[in-house]
C-alpha cells in the first residue's frame, strides 16, 4: 500500500514543489525562482504537528494565489499576520509560517528573516538570512481513535454518546475550529456495553438529560460531542452546566432546541476565540456585540462549563442573526441499526431529526409538485406513499433517457419496494436522510456507506482521474466536459473519455480506480443502455470509482446499484430529462465539481438557479468532491446594479471535506480586514467596476445574475451595464 502521508516532491515549468494529501486527493503548489530538490526533514523538528516534513534549499517561495499567512514564533505565539494585502517585514528569528486555503495544514520553519509581500494575486516569501526552509504538512484527514460497543439499551446508548467528545483535541473555545475537533469513536450494536480503555470521556461539567428512547438519544449526539458532555437518562430533556440547568424543549420542540442551543454555543465560542490565537477582526463578532453584554476577554479564560451558562443566558434571538449557516441536517430513523451513523454526523456537527414512519407517510406524494407526483404516483387505487409489493408501480426506472417523448410506458414492468416521500425542509445547506424509502429534496445515505469514507486508501497516482463516457451520440455536445474538468492550474487531471462502450468494457472501467464518472446516455428498465445491450448496476459486485454523474432518465436505481457496489455517492436523475437539458446541467456540473464544490453543495446551488435541477438528487456520501477549491472554501456570489456604476455583491461560502464548519474566510474584498465564520452569506460589499473586475478575476467561480448562473472568467461589469 502506498504511504498515506503527504508528499512533498519538485515540479518543472514552472519550477517549484508540490505538497500532495494522497488520501484527500489535495494539492498545493509552491513555486520557486530555480529548480529544487526536498529532501526528507524530521517531523519532530516542528513545534506544531505534521505528519511530512521536508527540506528545501532556496531563499524564496511564491504562492499561486493570495492565501493569508500567519507567523508564530518558537514558542507557537502569534507575531505578525498578512491576512488583508498588507506586507510584513520580520527580523532574523526562528519562524513557523502558516498558510491558510492550502488544502491541508502547511508550515514552513526558517531560522532568518521572514518577508511577506502580497501582489499581483500571489504572496511572495522570502527568507534573506536562511540557508533553506522546511516545509511541514498535516493532512486534515482524521480517523476514529477505536470503536465502542453498545447494546440497544437507553442507558447503554447514553454511555457510548458521552464519549464522543474523547475525540476533541482541546476543551478550548478553539475546538469550534474543525481541525481542533477529531473524529469521534465508532459505536457498533453488541451483546454488552463495551468502552476501550483508550477512549477517555471528558470531564467538562456538562450533563445532557433525555427520556429513554432513542428519538431523544439520537439528536443531541452532535451537542453531546462538541460539549464534551455526558449524557444521562432523565424524565425530561435538560441540559446542566455550572449549577445551571436549560430545558432542551421550548416551546415543545425538544430537537429545534437542541439545534439552536448547538448553534448559539458554537457562534459565540467562534467570537470568544479572537481572545485567544486567533485575534482576528471577525464579523460575527461586530454583530453579537452590538446585541449581548458578554465579557469575551474573561470569558475566554473560563472552563467550558462556565463559558456555557453565560452563553445560555443570552435568548438566541438576540444572537439568531451571526449564527452561521448549519451545513447540515440529517434526518434519522430512529431504529437501533442507525446508532452507528451518529459519529459521523457528529463529526459534521449535524442537526439531528428523527422523523416517525407515520410523519413521513403524512407527508406522502400528494404533498409534492404535479410533476413529481406524475412520475412517482402508480396506477389508481395504489397508495401514493408506499409504493410496493406486487401490485404498486413506480416510474423510477422507466423511461428513456433524454427524449422529449417516446413509446408509452408500461407500469406492470418493474417494482419497488420504497417509500416515496418528502422530508420536512431544513434550515441548512444540505440535507441528507437515513432510513428506508427516496427522500424527495433530499441525498439518501447508510451506515455502510458512511463507514466507506474511512476505507478509503491512497493510490500510486495522485493526479485526478476522471472518466467520461458518452453512450449516446445526440449528446456529444455534453462530452465536452472532458474538457472543462481539467481547467484547473497547480492541479495534475488525467482525463479519459470513451464513446459507445460496450457492457463489458463499461463494467471494466468501473473496475478501475477513478475519482469521478460522468456518464452521459441512457438508463431505462433494465440498467446503463451500452453499445450492445444494457448493463444492470444492481448486478455489480465491484465498483472502484469515487463518485459519478449518471446524467441519464430516471438514474436512481442505477445509481444506487453502483453505490452499493463499492461507490462512495453520486447524483442521479428521478424523471425523465430532455437533451438540452441533461446537456446544460451536466456542464454546470462539472464546472461546479471542477471548482471544489462537494455533491450536496453543488447541487444546492444549482438549484437556486435551474429550476429543472429538482429533478437530480444525490446518493451515498454527498461529501465527496473530487478537487479542493483554490481558495479552500468554494465560493459563490451574486451580483446586482446600484447604479453610479456600482455594483452590490453578496459572497456566499459553502463547507467543504477539508474546510468545515467554523473555518475562517477572507473575501479579499475592498482590501477589508474583516473576517467570517465559513459557512453561508459572508457579507454584502459595495464595489466599482475596476474593483469588480479584479475580483472576477482572482479565480474562477459561479455568479448568479437575475437568476441565471455565469462563471466569473466569462463576464466583466461593462457587460453588467
Amino acid at each position: 500500500m502506498r504511504d498515506t502521508t503527504p508528499d512533498v516532491e519538485p515540479i518543472t515549468g514552472p519550477t517549484g514543489i508540490r505538497i500532495s494529501d494522497p488520501i484527500e486527493s489535495a494539492q498545493f503548489t509552491l513555486l520557486t525562482p530555480v529548480p529544487v530538490h526536498p529532501t526528507r526533514a524530521d517531523t519532530d523538528a516542528f513545534a506544531l504537528p505534521v505528519d511530512t516534513a521536508a527540506t528545501v534549499t532556496v531563499t524564496e517561495l511564491e504562492t499561486p494565489h493570495l492565501v493569508d499567512v500567519w507567523v508564530r514564533d518558537a514558542d507557537v505565539n502569534l507575531v505578525a499576520q498578512c491576512t488583508s494585502g498588507e506586507s510584513v517585514s520580520l527580523p532574523p528569528g526562528e519562524y513557523y509560517v502558516e498558510l491558510s486555503s492550502a488544502k491541508m495544514k502547511l508550515y514552513l520553519g526558517v531560522e532568518g528573516g521572514v518577508d511577506v509581500e502580497p501582489r499581483d494575486g500571489r504572496v511572495r516569501l522570502t527568507f534573506p538570512d536562511a540557508a533553506s526552509v522546511t516545509v511541514g504538512a498535516r493532512s486534515f484527514h482524521e480517523q476514529p481513535a477505536a470503536t465502542i460497543q453498545t447494546t440497544t439499551d437507553p442507558a447503554d446508548v447514553a454511555t457510548a454518546l458521552s464519549h464522543l467528545g474523547s475525540a476533541l483535541k482541546t476543551l478550548s473555545c478553539e475546538r469550534s475550529f474543525p481541525t481542533l475537533r477529531g473524529h469521534p469513536p465508532l459505536i457498533e450494536l453488541g451483546p454488552e456495553l463495551d468502552v476501550p480503555e483508550a477512549i477517555e470521556a471528558p470531564d467538562t461539567g456538562v450533563t445532557i438529560e433525555v427520556p429513554p428512547d432513542l428519538g431523544h438519544l439520537f439528536p443531541v449526539a452532535s451537542l453531546a460531542y462538541y460539549l464534551g458532555a455526558t449524557v444521562e437518562i432523565g424524565e425530561k430533556p435538560v441540559l446542566r452546566a455550572d449549577g445551571a440547568s436549560f430545558p432542551l424543549d421550548a416551546d415543545g420542540d425538544f430537537e429545534a432546541t437542541v439545534t439552536r442551543t448547538l448553534r448559539q454555543v458554537f457562534l459565540l465560542d467562534c467570537v470568544t476565540r479572537t481572545e485567544g490565537y486567533y485575534d482576528v477582526d471577525l464579523h460575527e463578532r461586530g454583530l453579537v456585540e452590538d446585541a449581548v453584554d458578554l465579557d469575551f476577554a474573561a470569558l475566554y479564560d473560563e472552563p467550558l462549563a462556565a463559558q456555557l451558562r453565560e452563553y445560555l443566558a443570552v435568548p438566541y434571538e438576540a444572537v439568531a442573526g451571526a449564527v452561521p449557516a448549519w451545513k447540515l441536517t440529517a434526518d434519522v430513523v430512529p431504529d437501533a441499526e442507525h446508532v452507528s451513523a451518529l459519529p459521523f454526523l457528529a463529526n459534521e456537527l449535524a442537526a439531528i431529526r428523527c422523523p416517525a414512519a407515520a410523519t413521513l407517510q403524512s407527508r406522502s406524494l400528494d404533498d409534492s409538485t404535479p410533476e413529481v407526483r406524475s412520475f412517482f404516483r402508480g396506477p389508481p387505487g395504489v397508495d401514493a406513499a408506499r409504493l410496493g409489493g406486487a401490485t404498486a408501480r413506480s416510474s423510477l426506472v422507466h423511461g428513456s433517457a433524454t427524449r422529449s417523448s417516446g413509446p408509452e410506458r408500461n407500469d406492470d414492468e418493474s417494482t419497488t419496494d420504497e417509500l416515496v416521500f418528502e422530508p420536512p425542509p431544513a434550515d441548512s445547506i444540505e440535507q441528507t436522510y437515513i432510513g428506508p424509502g427516496v427522500p424527495l429534496g433530499a441525498s439518501k445515505i447508510t451506515v455502510d456507506q458512511l463507514y466507506r469514507r474511512l476505507a478509503v486508501e491512497p493510490t500510486a497516482d495522485e493526479r485526478i482521474r476522471v472518466l467520461v463516457v458518452c453512450n449516446d451520440p445526440a449528446m456529444r455536445e455534453e462530452n465536452a466536459v472532458g474538457d472543462v474538468y481539467g481547467m484547473r492550474e497547480w492541479i495534475e487531471f488525467d482525463i479519459t473519455t470513451r464513446e459507445g462502450v460496450t457492457t463489458d468494457e463499461l463494467t471494466d472501467l468501473l473496475r478501475e480506480h477513478y475519482d469521478f464518472l460522468h456518464y452521459i446516455g441512457h438508463v431505462d428498465d433494465d440498467g446503463i443502455r451500452c453499445a450492445d445491450g444494457h448493463l444492470d448496476a444492481r448486478s455489480l459486485t465491484e465498483v472502484n470509482v469515487g463518485a459519478f454523474l449518471l446524467n441519464a432518465c430516471q438514474s436512481y436505481d442505477q445509481g444506487q446499484g453502483l453505490v452499493d457496489a463499492g461507490a462512495l455517492g453520486g447524483v442521479v436523475t428521478l424523471t425523465e430529462v430532455l437533451n438540452r437539458t441533461a446537456t446544460e446541467i451536466g456542464r454546470t456540473v462539472s464546472h461546479l465539481l471542477n471548482q471544489g464544490f462537494s455533491l450536496l453543495s453543488m447541487l444546492d446551488l444549482l438549484e437556486e438557479s435551474h429550476r429543472l435541477a429538482q429533478r437530480y438528487m444525490v446518493v451515498g456520501d454527498g461529501n465527496v468532491s473530487i478537487v479542493q477549491s483554490e481558495s479552500g472554501t468554494p465560493m459563490s456570489a451574486s451580483i446586482e446594479r446600484s447604479g453610479d456604476g456600482r455594483f452590490e455583491m453578496e459572497l456566499f461560502g459553502y463547507a467543504s471535506r477539508n474546510y468545515q464548519l467554523g473555518t475562517l474566510v477572507t473575501p479579499y474584498v475592498n482590501d477589508e480586514n474583516v473576517r467570517y465564520v465559513n459557512p453561508g452569506v459572508l457579507d454584502t460589499f459595495s464595489v466599482g467596476r475596476e474593483d469588480l473586475d479584479e475580483i472576477l478575476g482572482m479565480q474562477e467561480f459561479p455568479v448568479t445574475i437575475d437568476g441565471d448562473l455565469y462563471w466569473s472568467n466569462e463576464i466583466s461589469a461593462s457587460q453588467l451595464d
